[in-house]
């Protein structure tokens, strides 16, 4: 029963991991530009917006024109270079295309560890929970996501001198420490059990036995549980 409760928390916690992921990934702020003329655009994933209400030239003459709304975001995809002020285009591009990649992994992998539980749950003939690879399966898609959002995240070390790492970021940063929490838990939660099954092996023997008075109708003993 303690080990479902690890094995249950743990899955909690990769699961808070892959919410916070796809937060992270569909908010238009994970860096924020400074653009040449003086605006700045806040650039996520797979969305960019001008932030702070900043508009362009455009923008102002439609104002002025009494149509003024601010201007809406855009969407963005693989290949995508907006660069900011003194900021590599080539960069830009590697950077997103990389993190879109990790962070798409990672959703999967920390979907399939929860699709793995829900199925040992379910007690199905094929998975249970004492099948041996259950609990591993789960631990390694974790330690997989967690394993690519580092990837990542470490092309965001270098970012241009006009640019600032956004809340979105900051949001799969905490993504990633989760889920290697997760899987932490799961691989000690494994090893320790390991560890107590390779200790010698003990065997209880009941008074009834140690008796030579008492008859002994069945042979009462206990071993450990591994």
């Amino acid at each position: 029963m303690a080990v479902q409760r690890l094995v249950a928390a743990a899955v909690a916690v990769a699961l808070l991991s892959l919410v916070l992921n796809n937060v992270a990934a569909f908010t238009p702020s994970w860096v924020l530009q400074a653009l040449e003329d003086g605006r700045k655009r806040s650039v996520g994933l797979w969305r960019m917006c001008p932030a702070g209400g900043e508009r362009g030239r455009d923008d102002l003459q439609t104002e002025r024109k009494g149509q003024g709304t601010q201007r809406q975001c855009e969407s963005l995809g693989w290949g995508s270079e907006y660069a900011g002020y003194q900021e590599s285009r080539s960069t830009v591009k590697l950077q997103f295309d990389m993190m879109r990649a990790c962070n798409l992994m990672a959703t999967v992998a920390l979907t399939a560890g929860q699709l793995i539980f829900l199925l040992g749950l379910m007690e199905l003939p094929f998975i249970t929970q004492e099948s041996q690879w259950w609990e591993e399966a789960i631990a390694a898609l974790f330690q997989l996501a967690s394993f690519v959002l580092v990837i990542g995240l470490v092309t965001f070390y270098r970012i241009g001198p006009y640019t600032h790492l956004s809340y979105s970021c900051y949001l799969d940063i905490a993504a990633c420490l989760l889920a290697t929490m997760a899987a932490a838990m799961l691989i000690w939660n494994i090893l320790h059990r390991r560890d107590d099954c390779l200790a010698p092996r003990v065997i209880i023997i009941s008074r009834s036995l140690a008796s030579p008075f008492h008859p002994r109708l069945d042979n009462d003993y206990v071993e450990s549980p591994c």
